[in-house]
Formats: C-alpha cells, sequence, structure tokens
C-alpha cells in the first residue's frame, strides 16, 4: 500500500504575543497519523491566508524570508520521512516528526542525559556516592517525566533546550508538582548538572540553563545559648559514645567548626539533658 504523507502550516492564534504575533505550528500526516510541532517561528497574523494556510504572497523581504523558513522545515521533514521509508516497514508521523528535531544515534535527549548521568553515580555507589544520592536521582527522573507526559513530550533533544524550559518546569514543581521551594531548587540543579555533563561529553556547545536563578527556602538554623551550652558541658553522661560526641560538639561551638547534621545532635544532645 502506497504510504500517505502531508506537511500542514497553521497559525496557533491562543498564544498571541505583546507585539500581536501568534506561533506558526505544523502538522505532520503520515498512514493516517499525525503529529504537531512548533516552527519556532512568530508572524503577523495578517501576513496569512487562511484558506491555502500559507503567506498570502511573497512581495516583500519578511515574506520573501519566512517563505524560505517553511519550504526549508517541509524540506527537511520530507527528506527525513524519505530515509525511514527506505528503512522501516511502517513510518508514522511520530516518528518522522521525532527523527526532524534530532531524535536518534547521532543527538542525546534530555533524558538520555539524565540516565548517563545516574548511571555513573550509581557505578560510584559504595566508593564516594551513597544509595540514597541514586535514589533521589531517580525519583527527580520520574517528576521530570511526569512534567513531559503533561506537555505531551516523549522526550526532549539537548539542542531543544533553552532557559525558558527550566523556568516552564520549575514553575510547574511549584505549582501542580506540589514541590517546595527548596525540592525545585535542588531538581532545577540536578538539571543544570546534567547539563554541565552534557557539556563535557560534546553533546552540546552551550549550557542552555545558565542564565536561570533560583533559590532555597531558607529556614532558621536551630541554635545552643551560652546557659544550655554550659548545662551541656557540665553534666554527667552514663555513656561513653555520648560523652564523645558531647565533646566532638563543644569543640566545634568553640572552634567554629561544621559538624555533619549538628542539628540533629542538638535534639539529642537537648533530650539528655533534660
Amino acid at each position: 500500500m502506497k504510504s500517505t504523507f502531508k506537511v500542514l502550516f497553521y497559525l496557533k492564534k491562543d498564544k498571541i504575543s505583546k507585539d500581536g504575533k501568534v506561533p506558526v505550528m505544523g502538522r505532520i500526516t503520515v498512514n493516517g497519523t499525525q503529529a504537531g510541532f512548533s516552527c519556532k517561528l512568530n508572524i503577523d497574523p495578517a501576513l496569512w491566508d487562511e484558506k491555502t494556510n500559507y503567506l498570502k504572497s511573497q512581495r516583500n523581504t519578511l515574506s520573501r524570508e519566512i517563505h524560505q523558513m517553511l519550504e526549508n522545515i517541509k524540506a527537511q521533514i520530507a527528506k527525513h520521512y524519505q530515509s525511514i521509508s527506505d528503512r522501516d516497514a511502517y513510518v508514522t508521523a511520530n516518528k518522522v516528526k521525532n527523527a526532524y528535531h534530532g531524535f536518534g544515534d547521532r543527538y542525546k535527549t534530555l533524558i538520555a542525559a539524565f540516565d548517563y548521568h545516574a548511571d555513573s553515580i550509581k557505578a560510584r555507589i559504595g566508593r564516594d556516592r551513597a544509595q540514597r544520592t541514586y535514589d533521589r536521582l531517580m525519583e527527580e527522573r520520574r517528576c521530570l517525566m511526569r512534567y513531559l507526559v503533561l506537555k505531551k513530550l516523549e522526550d526532549v533533544t539537548l539542542k531543544e533546550l533553552d532557559v525558558t524550559f527550566i523556568e516552564r518546569y520549575y514553575a510547574w514543581m511549584l505549582s501542580d508538582g506540589h514541590c517546595g521551594k527548596t525540592t525545585a531548587f535542588k531538581r532545577t540543579q540536578t538539571l543544570k548538572c546534567v547539563l554541565y555533563v552534557a557539556v563535557e561529553q560534546g553533546w552540546i556547545d552551550r549550557h542552555p540553563f545558565l542564565a536561570f536563578k533560583c533559590a532555597p527556602d531558607y529556614k532558621p538554623r536551630m541554635f545552643l545559648s551560652d546557659e544550655e551550652i554550659q548545662r551541656l558541658m557540665d553534666i554527667e553522661l552514663r555513656y561513653h559514645r555520648q560523652r564523645a560526641v558531647r565533646d566532638m560538639f563543644i569543640f566545634c561551638c568553640f572552634t567554629v567548626l561544621a559538624l555533619i547534621n549538628n542539628h540533629l545532635i542538638v535534639s539529642v544532645l537537648r533530650g539528655a539533658t533534660n
């Protein structure tokens, strides 16, 4: 059976920018299947012919440039369609769309880069990484996948990523994602780390998220008063381990050295002195 193939362009009029322009979208149809995509192009609706779903004319320089861009997109999609048709027995619109966006062996996707980073962490468990670090990464991956599914995306190629992606993902985490500000901050930092790895591996030329800034929700730290420190120094503790922990903590108090999980130690020692 002969395969049917068509590329159609249209305007997304519900997304009007401040300057009155709207995005140009594309739709690929293959064998009854359809897949939409963005042309990464905004134009004045007055230039568009709704009947032909194309530009009204190419008389001025701007119209000719837009026309050439759309023709280039159509030519690239047709090339990918022909390549898939020569290789696969069955072609779908989604296959063609993914090829156009760069999905495949020649390009890395965001999830593939994330998994590469997670696998490197997993291989170091027991040496300089803990199991909980890997488990946290997997939870962050599930969160990212929920967002992509919500946006009706299977994945995103690294070359498509820009600061808008991370801004929208961060905003979603704080709202529909039900993440606290600190959790959302940590997850965006993880994505930044993944993209640093992608740059180091040569999968992309530049880091797309460097312009994005956010901050965690800092909480006030617990501290002991002078009276509590003196009580802690004077109390007779029964067990050697308690005395050792107390002495280390007092040493850190007077030398201003950091002690991991000192807020937990404060709670434990307060309980021991009460």
